[in-house]
């Protein structure tokens, strides 16, 4: 169980994000995460996954969270989450080496492999950073508006494989101002509004 309890997180004191906000996912569960821009989904996004601590609360996992996290976040923009230095094929085979079936559901060419980020579009970069999350080792899947960006065929490539692999124990916080996209994918969906769950 993926869980967060009591979190509070600010940039400054006197403009808190989140205010004793608590969610837990389960293996297998898809929660759907919405509400209004600036709200702090993403913020809650990122303290579950230990991209940021908050100021009070805890996150558990149950999972050793030493060397490659049990809990990967995806960002919208895909840019942000690989280093342009590097080569496709190094940025998939970071954390683990995918198998054919994985890598072909997504739709991903091995010619890629020897393109840096800029040489492809976003739409297959997204595709890019998503392979590499999907390590066997990843328990829960922080997913961060990750189709928005994306054509509907795309998108429905991604949330079929994504379905697939939460029937399979995979556990996804899916954050979308997509209102009909969770209502199709979610097992439950929750609203944030003003830094706290309704």
């Amino acid at each position: 169980m993926l869980e967060a309890r009591d979190i509070h997180f600010a940039y400054r004191p006197e403009a808190p994000i989140l205010s004793g906000v608590s969610l837990a996912l389960a293996p297998g569960e898809l929660i759907g995460l919405s509400g209004a821009s600036g709200g702090g989904k993403s913020t809650l996004g990122r303290i579950m996954a230990g991209y940021l601590h908050p100021g009070r609360g805890s996150v558990t996992s149950g999972e050793s969270m030493s060397g490659w996290s049990p809990v990967q976040y995806l960002h919208q923009s895909s840019i942000f989450a690989v280093d342009p230095r590097w080569r496709i094929g190094r940025i998939v085979e970071e954390g683990w080496q995918p198998d054919e079936a994985t890598r072909q559901a997504l739709g991903i060419s091995r010619a890629w492999y020897d393109r840096y980020p800029h040489e492809i579009s976003g739409g297959e970069l997204q595709r890019v950073t998503l392979l590499r999350a999907l390590s066997p080792q990843t328990r829960y899947l922080i997913a961060d508006e990750i189709t928005a960006m994306l054509d509907p065929i795309t998108q429905a490539d991604i949330w079929r494989l994504l379905l697939a692999r939460c029937e399979a124990g995979l556990g996804i916080l899916a954050i979308s101002h997509d209102a009909p996209l969770l209502a199709r994918v979610a097992t439950r969906t929750v609203t944030m509004q003003s830094g706290k769950l309704l």
